[in-house]
């Protein structure tokens, strides 16, 4: 079983702030001023995470829509089997 950190899982779901930057592709001042507004979770070592979705949705607000009820979900693109 692999952790956050092997490379051959892909994107994580919480990394610290530089981490994010990088996987965003965005500055650390950008990234710093996203997470002002997200809480962080706190791993058992004491060291705080910041889950990439919550940011993601704070940098790139248009990509999400919002549904009846205050619901986001993801803008699907439509499918071509028509």
């Amino acid at each position: 079983m692999g952790t956050w950190h092997d490379p051959d899982l892909g994107r994580p779901i919480a990394a610290p702030l530089d981490r994010c930057a990088e996987l965003l592709g965005v500055d650390l001042a950008t990234i710093q001023e996203l997470a002002a507004n997200v809480e962080p979770y706190l791993r058992v070592d004491g060291t705080k995470v910041w889950s990439l979705m919550q940011l993601e949705r704070r940098l790139r607000p248009e990509a999400y829509r919002r549904r009846r009820g205050g619901y986001v979900d993801r803008r699907r693109t439509p499918s071509a089997d028509v």
